[in-house]
């Protein structure tokens, strides 16, 4: 007998066999399999223990006047007024499956506007020619600026190590 934990074709045999509605002829088989797989005697014991825990469990008991609580619960909810259904309806609960969808499409909103910033356009007063400079364009001449600035205290740094090292 192939191993019934091994497919899923065949786990129902153990299950039922664990629920003791097995035919006779299977049974004797899975027993036989029981006692060379550990894997399906574990399996089996788990199923055991949770069919007698099953067995165990009794309900409370239902009081006298269930049913009528229970319709009493559900004509108020149908008498409810409208604002209350749609507080109800809007309740967090309800919108927890929409909530990762409406983080990515966040996310993703958000890229797209870092990425596609927009450009304005500043003018000069009273520049008679109209030359027109972007900020995207003073904000590259600002860097460069400062880039330029950078490399001129490290050549001096340099420069001065150098200096120094010569008259050694």
């Amino acid at each position: 007998m192939n191993c019934p934990l091994k497919s899923e074709d065949t786990l129902d045999t153990l299950l039922d066999y664990a629920a003791g509605t097995v035919d006779p002829a299977k049974s004797t088989r899975i027993e036989q399999h029981l006692t060379v797989c550990t894997e399906c005697t574990a399996f089996l014991a788990g199923q055991t223990e949770v069919w007698k825990a099953l067995d165990a469990w009794e309900p409370a008991p239902v009081s006298m006047d269930f049913n009528r609580q229970l319709w009493r619960r559900i004509d108020a909810a149908a008498a409810a007024p409208w604002y209350r259904k749609l507080a109800d309806s809007l309740s967090m609960g309800a919108w927890k499956p929409a909530l990762p969808l409406t983080a990515a499409l966040f996310l993703v909103a958000t890229a797209f506007m870092m990425d596609h910033q927009t450009v304005v356009k500043v003018t000069t007063p009273n520049a008679g020619s109209g030359y027109t400079v972007s900020v995207t364009e003073a904000e590259q001449l600002e860097n460069t600026l400062d880039d330029i600035q950078l490399l001129r205290q490290l050549d001096a740094a340099v420069g001065g190590e150098s200096a120094g090292s010569k008259t050694m």
